[in-house]
């Protein structure tokens, strides 16, 4: 079988980096490149870029980069090894087992060994919640909740039996490493030894990962004891603010629809499958988080937020703006009606109905300027309070159109003049701390417009791009036009594998690097579009030898600047080259 290397030779090659991508980020055409709102910091202009010639993507933003596996190591979370497997069996290509370093291979191993024992438990529960009613009140529980079997079955409900040492026995039974179990955060340890469940009189909802592996769990009471809700804590295999529940199953239909409802709990979740609306996400009983929201985007075009009615709920909402706003996702807010929430109402008022408070919905901006409002604003104090409320929402809108509507808008509704509103929204940018505004795409991708004069992106840009002009530099001495250190390393080590190898392909020397801000550098300069033209390429090289050629000659003329004759000798020899140049 192929080794570790060739094996990721042959993914590369019968892998193309945008469709995978493409599953998890919405990608768009942009010149030779493609873009999206990138999946791993907060944006709301994309600077996402996937270079489908050069296999590879990078943020100019966040400066995430590299090729298909570095992707899958820092989207889903894998290690090197796992990924490698991953498209290994997506694309049939074969490999050994003997590739990993030692403690990779180590981590490889754990995040293995925890999913089995996850995959083991969500058999546990799913027996427990199969038998008769006496020995399992959740089946009774989720049959007045009006949740099919169908749906139990998708979602691989289950149930922990009010036990202490339930889920302990069957492990043991299994001969399962109990101290892994504990890692998976099943059972705990006693302290005078042996272990406990942590899941007990619970329903039990497995939580998966987009490729379908329990990474977790979420455990409901089935009565009104404290806590309601009771999540697997952080594990190797599970961050709880990373994935929404359901979306290995949603995924699809908010890509169809484009668009995803966001509701609270499990149950409505389930409620609202069972009614038959399928592009619905649930945040764990937790916060809506922006990990949430990043994964989200990479499906819907928007997102509709279903808030109980409750002052929890309402305080969910506000919080959520920025939240949506910082990350570029447009959406809107739901409120329902009081007593009711997604899984109530559905149930009474049926899916219909539930879908014409989704098509009313206000945009969260609108949403949050009215509750921000409601309370008495008439008099100056309550207007200046609402007014600093809502200035740092404002002030991250980045739309001029946009943000000019929403000044516009909260001018009337609280009855200050729009130019002071303006000015204090003026006053609060400049004096809150943050990051110059990002440049543009197009000028993230090309850099500045800038002359063509020789520098370190020009001579980077001409070496990457045109490679057959690396014969006519390697020995010019133009590494000592370079004033920066990163650029000089990179020429450095294309020179080197040139000599080494009689050719040079930039997708396959980021691997030999070993420094971050080298990596960068390199990608920027790859997903970038050529600066010169194919009939300036000759005249830009010979450019940087005469450059080169002179700022020797400078140098040495430093050198000797102390001893006449040897100056005088330089001086002749100088202008005799300049002569038959």
């Amino acid at each position: 079988m192929p080794s570790h290397q060739s094996a990721k030779e042959e993914i590369k090659r019968a892998a193309d980096i945008v469709q995978v991508i493409g599953q998890f980020v919405q990608l768009k055409k942009a010149g030779k490149n493609f873009v999206g709102l990138c999946p791993f910091h907060a944006e709301k202009d994309p600077s996402f870029t996937v270079s489908s010639d050069r296999q590879m993507f990078h943020c100019f933003g966040c400066k995430k980069g590299g090729d298909i596996f570095a992707f899958g190591i820092d989207y889903h979370g894998l290690t090197f090894p796992e990924a490698l497997k991953d498209l290994a069996e997506r694309y049939n290509v074969q490999i050994t087992d003997k590739f990993s370093a030692i403690e990779e291979k180590k981590k490889s191993k754990l995040r293995e060994t925890l999913l089995k024992i996850n995959e083991a438990a969500t058999l546990y529960f799913q027996q427990a919640l199969s038998k008769t009613a006496i020995e399992n009140p959740a089946a009774d529980y989720l049959k007045k909740r009006a949740i099919s079997n169908e749906i139990i079955s998708e979602f691989r409900l289950g149930y922990a039996p009010d036990k202490w040492h339930g889920i302990v026995d069957y492990l043991r039974r299994h001969k399962i490493d109990l101290e892994r179990a504990v890692q998976a955060g099943l059972i705990i340890p006693k302290k005078g030894g042996g272990y406990y469940d942590r899941f007990r009189g619970r329903i039990m909802f497995p939580i998966l990962n987009l490729r379908g592996q329990v990474v977790g769990f979420g455990g409901r009471v089935l009565d009104d004891s404290l806590p309601k809700y009771l999540n697997t804590p952080e594990t190797p295999v599970f961050h709880k603010g990373e994935f929404p529940y359901g979306l290995h199953a949603s995924f699809k239909a908010i890509r169809q629809k484009g668009i995803a409802v966001i509701v609270e709990g499990y149950m409505d979740l389930l409620a609202l499958r069972r009614h038959g609306l399928d592009e619905v996400v649930a945040t764990l009983g937790t916060a809506l988080t922006d990990q949430h929201i990043r994964k989200i985007k990479g499906y819907a075009k928007e997102a509709v937020v279903v808030f109980d009615p409750d002052e929890a709920g309402r305080n969910a909402a506000l919080r959520s703006l920025p939240l949506f706003l910082n990350e570029g996702l447009p959406a809107r807010a739901v409120v329902l009606p009081d007593g009711h929430d997604p899984d109530s109402f559905v149930n009474t008022k049926g899916l219909p109905e539930f879908l014409k408070l989704l098509d009313s919905a206000s945009s969260m901006f609108d949403f949050f300027l009215a509750q921000k409002l409601t309370q008495d604003d008439s008099d100056i104090e309550g207007k200046v309070h609402a007014l600093k409320e809502i200035l740092p929402v404002l002030s991250q809108l980045r739309n001029a159109a946009q943000r000019s509507l929403y000044v516009g808008r909260l001018s009337e509704r609280i009855g200050i003049k729009e130019e002071v509103v303006l000015s204090e929204l003026k006053s609060f940018k400049q004096n809150r701390s943050g990051d110059a505004p990002e440049r543009g795409l197009k000028d993230r991708l090309k850099g500045r417009k800038l002359d063509k004069k020789i520098g370190d992106i020009q001579l980077l840009n001409l070496l990457v791009h045109h490679p057959k002009t690396i014969t006519g530099l390697m020995d010019s001495g133009c590494r000592d036009l370079l004033s920066d250190d990163t650029a000089s390393k990179i020429v450095e080590v294309i020179f080197d594998k040139y000599r080494r190898e009689g050719q040079f392909s930039p997708e396959n020397i980021e691997d030999t690097l070993d420094n971050d801000d080298v990596r960068i550098r390199l990608r920027e300069v790859m997903v970038a579009d050529s600066i010169y033209s194919d009939q300036e390429v000759k005249q830009a090289v010979e450019e940087i030898r005469e450059k080169a050629r002179q700022k020797r000659l400078s140098d040495s003329v430093a050198e000797v600047k102390g001893d006449p004759e040897a100056l005088n000798k330089m001086l002749l020899s100088k202008r005799r080259a300049q002569i038959s140049y």
